[in-house]
């Protein structure tokens, strides 16, 4: 499944690129690769959609999933489950008629893709990972939020938060974040703008 128009312009925004679209080419300075380029061309494996229901274990344990089409798919293939917070990567152990086995641990549960890793899959979870830390980010930036009705309490600012933890939290978060979008501007060939701009590279052109 190609990546979405939706997927495209989260992209844009974590590697600094504007959201304009294509139609403002003659007025700003945009680009158009991530239309005409990546959205068609990001190499992509199999996909199909599967109904099992998992349960949760404590560890990854054997299970045998009924797929749609086992279409692609292949002994040994790195297959990614489920999308969101129940994603999880697994290889297979075996294939039998429509039927994959593989090592899970997290519940599945509905109709949900089951997809071969490519292009597509690695990119996906590449945004998955900055979305975490920016979720992480938010929350050690509580500052002047009510914490508490009884006796008025408010959450430790990010400096405070930073400091009780030897002045690590945060930066560590921004470091995590400045990573996770330098490995999604590899995996498309491209540069992340943020690095540029850190960099002093920054140019804008206005007509």
């Amino acid at each position: 499944m190609a990546l979405l128009n939706s997927e495209l312009a989260r992209i844009k925004a974590e590697l600094g690129f504007n959201l304009l679209n294509v139609g403002a080419i003659p007025y700003i300075s945009i680009t158009s690769l991530f239309e005409q380029v990546i959205q068609p061309y990001l190499s992509a494996g199999a996909i199909t959609t599967s109904s099992t229901v998992v349960s949760a274990q404590t560890s990854p344990t054997a299970v045998t999933l009924t797929l749609a089409s086992t279409t692609g798919f292949s002994q040994f293939d790195r297959v990614i489950v489920d999308v969101d917070d129940q994603q999880e990567a697994a290889s297979i152990r075996a294939i039998s008629g429509a039927s994959i086995t593989l090592l899970l641990s997290g519940a599945h549960s509905g109709t949900y893709p089951v997809t071969v890793e490519g292009g597509e899959a690695i990119v996906r979870e590449n945004l998955r990972r900055i979305m975490a830390v920016k979720t992480a980010m938010a929350d050690v930036l509580g500052e002047g939020e009510l914490k508490k009705v009884d006796e008025v309490e408010f959450y430790q600012s990010a400096n405070a938060k930073a400091a009780s933890v030897g002045g690590g939290l945060f930066a560590n978060l921004s470091a995590q974040l400045t990573y996770w979008r330098n490995e999604l501007a590899s995996c498309l060939g491209i540069a992340s703008m943020w690095s540029q701009r850190a960099s002093g590279g920054q140019r804008l052109s206005v007509y």
